[in-house]
């Protein structure tokens, strides 16, 4: 057990008391001592105490009336009565009051032990359910606040009001970079996307644990209900200081959120293109300026930071699995909102980038992309008269999707759908001038199934429809022949 309070007016007896329990086989970290129930209840109101040993017969409080007191504080220690033999009587009664146990006067060194490893089991006991009441709570506190349905839960709602009182409460969210203060945001905190969520007082919020930690502070509110719009003010606070680098934020309806213009759609997927060619620095350049941006207003807090989060995700799923088992680790990576702020996090991405990078560099040499874009080049022309996608070819050479496209431009001078447009229509030329296929039975030998698109991209490449293009065709071999 933590703490031990002896209540008691003789000296002797008391002192006497404390040495046998600094003894005894009980593990007892601090053993308080004074001297009648007016003192004992000021401990008791300023702080946690898990046992305390009282007498009966005190001046200025006596033990009966300490024990009355103790049923209204917050925290209640567990009670063992110190009785003389002429107030056995008492003892007996104060047991209505859930005192746990007594000890006679003269105090035996046994029963002295005996009592404690009780009241140390007891102990134990009270605080593991509790443990198990607080953790359920927090578990039930996650659910709601990351399920917000809009029903009633009365009896989680019974439990906030007993764990909270009617204080008033903020909700806060600060780094995963920030894990020690974890121990100082109370028993309501919890781990979401990299960060800390806590419920707590409000006027732990005002002081110095959450400054300089870059943490979001949503407005105050007491009730269960008012807890779901708390979080999401915090959250919106926690980006725009993680954005700003400000020291802490208190979400304010006189700030705007959610200026600045949307970002332009396709960066991500622009990016994961770039990212294993010579551009990815240039690429990396562009994704630090849209946080620059972003903080000067011209595109939105969110976007920027959805787009952090799409990015890393979508080069995993384009390079993962193009990296040894060992490389992969490299793709366990904390989110962004576990920085403390921007700077910190974009000096990490950077670093990641580069060691990401290079692992696909040593997988990806300059030698084998080369010779598996001709072996793509040959499949195309062996293959282009049939249904055939950028898909299908980048996995005849094992190659990624992404990375194929890229290297594909980069060793042909032209992406994939131009170079298979070029080979189609090359051979629908040859077809024309050397058959008397109709112009439609042509478009589907040369690989397409739909006579609109044929004729669309014929013209687009060749400046005329097959038609004209055969009749042109023939009336240069007409003048040729004459």
């Amino acid at each position: 057990m933590k703490t031990l309070l002896i209540v008691e007016d003789e000296k002797m007896i008391r002192h006497g008391i404390a040495v046998m329990a600094g003894r005894s086989s009980v593990n007892i970290e601090e053993i308080i001592e004074c001297k009648n129930g007016r003192e004992a209840l000021e401990i008791l109101k300023s702080r946690d105490i898990d046992l305390m040993f009282t007498d009966i017969r005190m001046p200025k409080m006596d033990g009966i009336e300490l024990v009355k007191k103790t049923q209204n504080l917050k925290v209640r220690p567990l009670v063992v009565v110190i009785s003389g033999y002429d107030d056995f009587n008492y003892a007996v009664e104060m047991m209505k009051h859930e005192v746990k146990d007594y000890l006679l006067k003269p105090i035996k060194r046994d029963q002295l032990e005996q009592v404690l490893g009780e009241m140390d089991r007891l102990i134990s006991d009270e605080k593991k359910q509790e443990r198990m009441e607080v953790s359920g709570f927090i578990n039930q506190m996650r659910f709601y606040i990351q399920n917000p349905d809009g029903r009633e839960n009365q009896a989680l709602e019974s439990q906030f009001d007993q764990m909270f009182a009617g204080q008033r409460l903020c909700a806060v969210f600060f780094p995963g970079s920030h894990e020690e203060l974890t121990d100082l945001a109370g028993p309501v905190c919890f781990k979401t996307d990299g960060q800390y969520l806590a419920v707590l007082p409000e006027d732990r919020t005002k002081g110095q644990d959450f400054r300089d930690t870059c943490a979001g502070i949503s407005c105050s509110f007491t009730t269960l209900e008012g807890c779901i719009s708390a979080v999401q003010q915090a959250l919106t606070a926690r980006k725009h200081a993680f954005l700003y680098n400000i020291p802490s934020h208190i979400w304010s309806d006189e700030v705007d959120y959610n200026r600045g213009e949307k970002a332009e759609q396709g960066q991500v997927s622009q990016f994961v293109q770039q990212f294993p060619t010579a551009r990815m620095e240039g690429a990396v350049k562009k994704f630090e300026n849209l946080f620059f941006l972003a903080e000067h207003g011209k595109i939105k807090e969110k976007d920027v930071l959805d787009m952090a989060y799409n990015i890393e995700g979508e080069l995993e799923k384009a390079y993962k699995n193009h990296l040894t088992e060992q490389q992969q680790n490299l793709f366990e990576r904390r989110p962004p909102l576990y920085y403390r702020d921007a700077e910190e996090y974009l000096t990490d991405f950077t670093v990641w980038t580069k060691q990401l990078k290079s692992c696909l560099s040593e997988q990806f040499n300059v030698d084998q992309n080369r010779g598996k874009i001709q072996d793509a080049a040959n499949f195309m022309k062996e293959h282009f008269r049939e249904n055939l996608n950028m898909a299908m070819v980048s996995n005849h050479v094992s190659m990624n999707y992404s990375l194929f496209s890229i290297t594909f431009k980069e060793y042909m001078g032209i992406n994939f759908v131009n170079y298979l447009k070029n080979l189609r229509i090359s051979e629908a030329k040859h077809l024309l001038e050397s058959t008397d296929d109709k112009v439609l039975d042509i478009g589907y030998q040369v690989g397409y199934e739909n006579d609109k698109h044929f004729l669309k991209t014929f013209k687009s490449i060749c400046g005329v429809s097959p038609t004209e293009y055969r009749k042109n065709f023939e009336f240069k071999n007409v003048d040729n022949r004459d």
